[in-house]
């Protein structure tokens, strides 16, 4: 036994330069992909689109969305790969603009991925102008800007590197890699800006659609101290929402996304079901269920409830990639909240055609 890993060891140090080059190229190709994939994509608003923000029946709103994923990926059999993302957003100048009004929010995301901690870290503020084509205001034009400050950092103390094997013992992570890297964290703002388009086509079926463009500026990253930039990525959303009934509707919802050779394709599909209020006749309580697929990649069941302005979606990503000859289908949940409020009674709720889910 000693002399295989004699031998598997010599042959990984005649190699050594092969492999360092095959490591940081890989490593470099997991931060480009590293953008922010949610099943749930459309219970995050802020993330998709600066546009959608303030775009909702009340004055302001609280969501958070958290994911984690693969645990049988990972040396310690724990959910190393998560993601967490709260946010909130405002909508003002209703009573002072008859025709339209603002938004201003605020996004906040944590993602942790690997063994080695590779963090991205992101504070973003987002602002909106929703205008209306008509004086129903079923038809409602908004464009959007956002900033994001981001801080991208990983621990190259929890890597193995050839330098640190150490003959019938092992890898000594305490010895020197000898490795050239430049730094383990750094800082860059990014730039993003959409348009979205809404539509009230009658009381039973609501239209959406719209475009966004992040990394405007085309920020620096690396962690080799090079000059590469992030690619334009760009985002188109798109869907329906129809009341069958008043206890039964139905949403579809699109997302696409590339940037440079990458590219994602989701729907998702809920079905709402409503328990009906015997003195006003609306649905108070709903009950939630659908899919969502990621192309190529994952499916995943959910289920939600939503009690008045309060909502909860669950979901477990099924993985389809060839991924899941590793992780034995093991993609992980997802839960989303939201939460919509408002200062007072007297809120003039015109804004948006109020879907019961």
């Amino acid at each position: 036994m000693k002399r295989l890993v004699s031998v598997l060891h010599s042959v990984i140090y005649k190699q050594r330069n092969w492999l360092v080059a095959l490591f940081i190229s890989s490593f470099l190709s997991s931060l480009q992909s590293q953008d922010i994939h949610y099943s749930q994509f459309f219970t995050t608003p802020l993330a998709n689109n600066a546009a959608h923000t303030g775009n909702f029946n009340g004055n302001y709103r609280l969501g958070f969305n958290a994911k984690l994923q693969w645990p049988a990926l990972t040396t310690t059999g724990t959910y190393t790969y998560h993601t967490e993302s709260p946010y909130i957003d405002f909508s003002f100048g209703e009573k002072k603009i008859k025709t339209g009004w603002m938004g201003i929010g605020l996004n906040f995301l944590n993602d942790e991925a690997g063994d080695g901690r590779l963090r991205f870290q992101r504070i973003g503020l987002s602002y909106a102008y929703h205008q209306a084509l008509d004086k129903d205001q079923r038809y409602v034009l908004s464009a959007g800007a956002g900033v994001h400050y981001i801080i991208r950092s990983v621990d190259f103390s929890k890597f193995y590197f050839n330098n640190q094997w150490i003959e019938d013992q092992g890898f000594d992570l305490s010895q020197s890699n000898f490795e050239p890297l430049q730094r383990e964290s750094f800082s860059m703002v990014d730039v993003n800006a959409g348009l979205q388009f809404a539509a009230q086509i009658n009381d039973f079926v609501r239209l959406q659609a719209g475009a966004s463009v992040l990394h405007i500026n085309r920020p620096k990253q690396s962690f080799l101290g090079t000059s590469e930039r992030l690619g334009l990525r760009y985002q188109a959303q798109a869907g329906v929402l129809y009341y069958i009934n008043e206890r039964l509707s139905v949403m579809l919802d699109l997302y696409y996304t590339f940037e440079k050779r990458a590219s994602q394709f989701q729907l998702a599909s809920l079905v709402g079901y409503g328990i009906m209020n015997k003195r006003s006749s609306v649905a108070s309580h709903v009950l939630l269920a659908g899919l969502s697929y990621r192309v190529k990649d994952a499916l995943a069941p959910m289920v939600g409830y939503q009690f008045k302005s309060n909502r909860i979606i669950l979901s477990y990503d099924i993985t389809l990639s060839k991924l899941s000859q590793g992780n034995r289908l093991n993609g992980g949940p997802e839960i989303s909240l939201v939460h919509v409020g408002k200062w007072s009674r007297e809120f003039n709720g015109k804004k948006v055609f109020c879907p019961k889910f």
